[in-house]
């Protein structure tokens, strides 16, 4: 059993809500990025930064593969508290 653990990805969702967010705590929804810069890289991560890593343990070549959980958060589950 292998799975991947991404953090913030750039999918319709997380923007959709980061937008809110941006609404709801600036007053406009467009400065929704100006949110996203307290993640570790400053922005939520791509969705090609996640997928390589799920073909790869889906694929033959990761076959020896087991009991593993890799997470792709640019940082965000070892950020400083705060």
């Amino acid at each position: 059993m292998v799975g991947v653990n991404p953090g913030p990805i750039a999918t319709e969702r997380v923007i959709r809500l980061a937008r809110g967010w941006a609404q709801n705590t600036l007053g406009d929804a467009d400065r929704y990025e100006e949110l996203l810069k307290q993640y570790p890289f400053g922005r939520a991560g791509a969705v090609d930064e996640v997928a390589p890593t799920v073909v790869f343990l889906a694929s033959d070549r990761s076959s020896y593969t087991s009991g593993t959980i890799v997470t792709i958060d640019g940082g965000w589950a070892n950020r400083p508290a705060g």
